[in-house]
């Protein structure tokens, strides 16, 4: 679906521009304004779009091992990658967060995809830093194989049902964090247990597989074209940043109108519409989005550190690191991802018996 590969580029675009703002006005961490939470709206996107394209792309003979073999072959070559120069960066500055044991734990927590199940800040930034985003997608693969059959097995009321339930249970947990879990309203555990645990994000994903049997089903649904639902997206990150708590801003706000978003723009391919996302360029941008979501922030974080330290100016450092990120970007993408997928994504054909060369005279 050539369009929600473009749509992939949008939601990588999203990341990068978050943190490039993050960048240029650090105080952006403190207020949590708007461009905070395009980042994280984005990263919705991704979980969203995941659960769609998975179970749109379902195949009726595939198994458990084979589908978590493509997925495999998919995330880890480029995590282990970006995780080993930027593990190996520390090592060589010689960072305390690196070299102590409780270091090397995390970081290696982090190569493994399971730090984010810890509520430690040493714990979720180890590593690559934005590879916690993976570490939710390996959980939500490994239950796939088991959502998928119960979701297929849904009626067409039980779908919209689901799929409102969904989005529900986005809305509950905010709810429960404030009364719960943390009452005081610290940033911390809220933000690990709304933005970083597996298992909160998990609606998300199953949202996108709810809003693909839909689109399977050709239950029709009030026609919202992508630029209204853009529109709307755009308008809920705007608007609800000045007036919800930060703690709705990670998921709630936003999640509706993504799911309105991924469905509208899925349409256009199911439906042969023009898009605007099918063309060449978009499509190419987003395949190698995945490795421009890894790569960018090391870049983004050596460039600007080098380059102002040389008397550049903050916008200058950003604007002279995009290119380089997707440049490297496709490196990566041809270099390591499409190859790996190629050799990795099925098991070799084994080699059959054959006959042997009778011996000569």
């Amino acid at each position: 679906m050539p369009s929600l590969t473009g749509l992939r580029f949008a939601a990588a675009g999203g990341v990068v521009y978050t943190h490039c703002a993050l960048l240029l006005n650090p105080h952006l961490a403190r207020t949590l304004g708007p461009e905070v939470w395009v980042g994280a709206s984005s990263v919705s996107l991704f979980f969203i779009l995941s659960g769609y394209v998975l179970t749109h792309s379902a195949r009726p003979t595939d198994t458990a091992r084979s589908f978590w073999r493509r997925r495999a072959a998919k995330i880890l070559p480029n995590h282990v990658l970006t995780w080993g120069v930027v593990v190996t960066a520390l090592a060589f500055a010689d960072t305390a967060a690196t070299t102590s044991g409780s270091g090397i734990v995390a970081h290696l927590s982090s190569l493994f995809l399971v730090n984010t199940w810890v509520p430690s800040q040493r714990f979720l930034s180890a590593g690559n830093p934005v590879s916690w985003s993976l570490a939710a997608e390996m959980f939500f693969y490994l239950v796939f194989p088991v959502l998928l059959p119960w979701i297929k097995r849904l009626s067409r009321r039980g779908l919209l049902i689901g799929a409102v339930s969904a989005i529900a249970l986005v809305w509950v947990w905010p709810l429960f964090c404030a009364l719960v879990l943390n009452p005081e309203g610290h940033f911390f555990p809220g933000y690990w247990f709304l933005y970083m645990l597996p298992v909160t994000r998990l609606p998300e994903f199953v949202l996108g597989m709810i809003v693909a049997r839909i689109s399977a089903a050709g239950i029709r649904l009030p026609r919202i074209g992508v630029l209204p639902a853009a529109f709307g997206v755009i308008s809920a990150i705007i608007v609800n940043a000045s007036l919800l708590p930060h703690t709705f801003l990670y998921a709630a706000s936003t999640v509706g109108s993504l799911a309105v978003l991924v469905h509208a723009t899925a349409e256009l391919d199911l439906r042969g519409r023009a898009s605007l996302l099918r063309t060449a360029p978009l499509v190419f941008l987003g395949e190698i989005s995945y490795a421009m979501y890894l790569v960018h922030l090391p870049v983004l974080g050596l460039m600007y550190l080098g380059l102002t330290h040389r008397g550049w100016s903050a916008l200058a450092a950003i604007l002279a690191a995009l290119p380089v990120i997707l440049l490297l970007s496709w490196l990566v993408y041809a270099g390591v991802e499409r190859p790996c997928m190629r050799r990795f994504s099925s098991p070799r054909a084994r080699r059959r018996g054959r006959p042997r060369l009778a011996a000569a005279p």
